[in-house]
């Protein structure tokens, strides 16, 4: 299945099942780091910002657990969503797909793609999560 990016410019989709890099912006002036890639540095104010791949692989600085609110939904089932240093000056948020139970601060995980939640969504788009390096998803 060919798979559609959840919202475009925010991660690369290799074709070849390798591990997609979101897309930063990196400040010619300052060389301050953005995700997700800006037209004008929060650092400096510069306007010549390229756009480059982040690193895969990083390490989680935080995280927490989103539980169901609101009342009991027999679909909902709870998930992680943690900052990760993946530069130096550069942390990112987004999903971790694991076990909440495993998730631990300096763990080392890598960029990944997930399905989005929602029932409206179509079956092919995705988005970025991070998983475990040694593989041990949720």
């Amino acid at each position: 299945m060919v798979h559609r990016a959840i919202v475009d410019g925010l991660f690369t989709l290799p074709a070849d099942g390798s591990a997609p890099h979101l897309l930063v912006s990196k400040c010619r002036d300052c060389g301050s780091l953005a995700f997700p890639a800006r037209k004008r540095c929060a650092a400096c104010s510069g306007v010549g910002l390229d756009v480059e791949q982040a690193p895969a692989e990083g390490t989680i600085y935080s995280w927490t657990v989103i539980r169901e609110l609101g009342g009991p939904r027999p679909d909902f089932q709870p998930y992680v969503i943690g900052q990760v240093d993946l530069a130096p000056g550069l942390r990112v948020q987004g999903i971790v797909d694991m076990d909440p139970g495993r998730v631990a601060i300096g763990q080392r995980v890598v960029t990944g793609l997930i399905r989005p939640f929602g029932p409206d969504l179509e079956a092919d788009v995705v988005t970025y999560c991070f998983v475990p390096v040694d593989g041990g998803a949720a």
